[in-house]
């Protein structure tokens, strides 16, 4: 499908993804959280996810997949392996409820819906970046869906925070969505503080249909937004997890933009060979030629990152790698490999207590 005809399609669909973007009013706790029961300590395992679940007829077929996605978690929480925290993009599920719920999670928040919009002040470039919108491409016709972040999790959800990248920090077939950013505080066994688990989507590079230049502009505005919300939200000394789909890819101005805006920001365990999959490649800690193979894909692409530090601000070591949205193409159930990792403190395994798996 051609850009231009694809963006008059995401028009055409405005009053349906408007009525069915999840709400992002509250956490959307389902329930309690699993009695802790004895059992062995497990390091703190989380799933960044682009599950391309775009509508029809920008996509098609998609809700049997995300059905097929949700039985695979509840296939893998059988089995005792479901990571404990997922992040998910490009979810514009209708009911977030109900797909935890087949899921097997027992809490989930959702991003920035549709109507929200940023109180961020734009500067004068912004401005400037503003009159050059082009309409055929999918600027300056507003919001048709919501944000598609999703945080599923077995721990509470104690609050969420939430922001919405401004109309100047999109471009292209992006500003469709309201792309934004979230954050959602867990209560953890075994932690005193909430850890802080976050999850975004960053600007397209060249799918966004408008020159690099433009995309470039807004990507760089999205990543200073992002790490200033997250510094703004999290205090220094809580353990945090960021994840998503990030969108650098091989571009050496998006890398050098994207981990520029962290370290201005001080966020030191955002850096490129700190990234969790990177990690975990290096460390060896796929034995499944399969899983190494897809997990080096995912980290070649650059798109689909995971980065963690703990209390005392030291980037968390990788322990355990897993890769259930992998394999050939048509057993991913996406565009995008699901990778889940388990992260460990101090050189040593954080200790939780177990979950009872239902």
């Amino acid at each position: 499908m051609s850009k231009p005809l694809r963006a008059l399609f995401f028009a055409s669909l405005t009053v349906l993804l408007a009525a069915s973007s999840p709400s992002a009013s509250s956490p959307g706790a389902l329930g309690a959280v699993p009695t802790a029961s004895p059992g062995p300590d497990l390091p703190l395992s989380v799933m960044t996810y682009n599950v391309m679940g775009l509508p029809w007829p920008v996509a098609f077929g998609r809700e049997e997949a995300l059905g097929q996605i949700a039985d695979r978690l509840a296939d893998l929480r059988a089995q005792r392996r479901q990571p404990h925290i997922l992040l998910l993009q490009e979810a514009f599920i209708a009911d977030p409820v109900e797909f935890a719920r087949r899921a097997g999670y027992a809490h989930v928040a959702a991003g920035p819906d549709v109507a929200m919009r940023s109180p961020v002040t734009p500067l004068p470039a912004d401005q400037a970046f503003l009159q050059d919108a082009r309409w055929d491409r999918g600027e300056a016709i507003g919001k048709r869906m919501g944000s598609g972040l999703l945080i599923l999790s077995d721990w509470p959800i104690m609050a969420v925070d939430r922001i919405a990248y401004p109309a100047f920090a999109c471009a292209g077939f992006d500003c469709l969505a309201n792309k934004g950013a979230m954050i959602a505080h867990l209560r953890v066994p075994g932690v005193a503080a909430p850890v802080a688990i976050v999850n975004s989507h960053l600007n397209a590079r060249k799918a966004a249909g408008v020159p690099v230049a433009r995309s470039l502009r807004a990507f760089d505005r999205q990543a200073g937004l992002l790490a200033a919300f997250v510094n703004r939200h999290v205090p220094r000394d809580r353990m945090m997890i960021l994840g998503g789909d990030f969108n650098i890819g091989g571009d050496r101005q998006r890398v050098a933009a994207f981990f520029g805006q962290m370290a201005r920001a001080s966020m030191d365990f955002v850096a490129l060979p700190l990234g969790g999959g990177r990690r975990a490649l290096g460390d060896a800690l796929l034995s499944d030629p399969t899983e190494r193979h897809d997990l080096g894909e995912a980290i070649d692409r650059g798109k689909d990152w995971l980065f963690a530090r703990d209390a005392a601000g030291s980037a968390m070591p990788v322990v355990q790698a897993q890769v259930p949205f992998g394999g050939p193409k048509a057993t991913r159930l996406s565009d995008h490999v699901g990778y889940a990792l388990s992260y460990a403190s101090g050189g040593a395994t954080i200790r939780f207590a177990s979950l009872e798996r239902r």
